[in-house]
């Protein structure tokens, strides 16, 4: 699918200004027809409920690499290949079951050929860490933890279970990565120069600007998705932005030097299309080997393997440089 028609179903995400907050960003939803507010799920208002029968297993084993010209690959050399890297992102829209089923089996991989594996979370901010540790501790119910799940992140926890299911069977260390929501609205309001010292406390000491130009290029159409904001404005937002993928970045790198081995990103896909966003900000700080792993097709309009194929092997097709490898989910 061409990646302008991505961004029209499921990129051009950008509430209208409201009160003093101006809009915030959510580039992960699916939302045809609508614009969408991420913070609508921090507030925990009511997410989709997965229609009956939906699938929640990833189809057949097929794998894309983007390097050898959009070539399928085998699995086992797909899964030994991504288990070399410290890094390993899994992206998705954050209602699709199919993008989740995918997230498993990467996590899955990755533990089974290295072994020593953490997860980490766009969903749960750092201050949420005790939240995280006390379930997988098993000192909260699941009950207890779908709520603040709920509350913290929205979409729904059903969506979410199976990689904590498998974290917890197999002793997998789990770790926030994000910032914490009102610190990432509070840059859209007022920018990083306003923010008060213990926000401010809360984000990376340094907070560098989107460099990478797809990327740049990719988030400002996003952010003026529904009109052209004035200069000021759209700096604030790139400002929050970079500060939300720097924040993640810096917690990426401190759960590397923990010691816990290969990290497996779990994030909207957002956050990661280019090779950049939160792999830029690692980038950065540590000069580490990364993979990207998204799935295919990038929304939920599956179509026949052929067409996905043909889709990312067209000359210069506009996906195949949005990661390194696609996990084909087709009809």
């Amino acid at each position: 699918m061409p990646l302008s028609r991505f961004f029209a179903l499921s990129l051009s995400a950008l509430l209208a200004s409201q009160a003093a907050a101006g809009p915030v960003l959510d580039f992960d939803r699916r939302a045809p027809g609508a614009a969408f507010d991420l913070f609508e799920a921090v507030r925990g208002i009511p997410v989709p409920v997965l229609p009956p029968g939906i699938r929640t297993a990833a189809s057949a084993e097929r794998v894309v690499v983007a390097s050898q010209g959009a070539a399928l690959t085998p699995w086992d050399d797909f899964a030994a290949d991504i288990s070399r890297s410290a890094v390993v992102y899994a992206g998705e829209q954050h209602d699709q079951a199919l993008h989740h089923a995918v997230q498993l089996e990467v996590l899955r991989e990755v533990h089974r050929r290295g072994g020593r594996v953490a997860m980490g979370l766009e969903m749960v901010d750092i201050t949420q860490q005790k939240a995280l540790d006390d379930y997988m501790a098993g000192r909260m119910s699941e009950a207890e933890f779908a709520a603040f799940w709920k509350k913290a992140w929205g979409f729904a926890w059903e969506l979410y279970a199976p990689l904590f299911a498998y974290a917890k069977e197999n002793a997998i260390p789990v770790r926030a990565l994000n910032a914490p929501s009102a610190v990432i609205r509070n840059i859209a309001k007022l920018g990083l120069a306003g923010l008060k010292p213990e926000e401010r406390a809360l984000l990376p000491r340094r907070v560098d600007p989107i460099v990478e130009p797809r990327y740049l290029a990719y988030v400002k159409r996003t952010i003026n998705g529904h009109g052209q904001l004035d200069p000021a404005r759209e700096a604030r937002m790139l400002e929050a932005m970079a500060a939300w993928n720097e924040t993640m970045g810096q917690s990426v790198v401190d759960v590397l030097r923990e010691g816990c081995g290969t990290v497996v990103v779990v994030a909207g896909m957002g956050h990661m299309l280019y090779r950049a966003g939160i792999g830029e900000s690692v980038a950065r700080r540590a000069p580490v080997r990364q993979s990207f792993v998204l799935p295919y097709p990038l929304d939920d309009a599956a179509r026949p393997l052929p067409d996905l194929l043909k889709e990312l092997q067209a000359p210069g097709s506009e996906d195949i440089v949005l990661a390194d490898y696609f996990r084909l989910n087709p009809q």
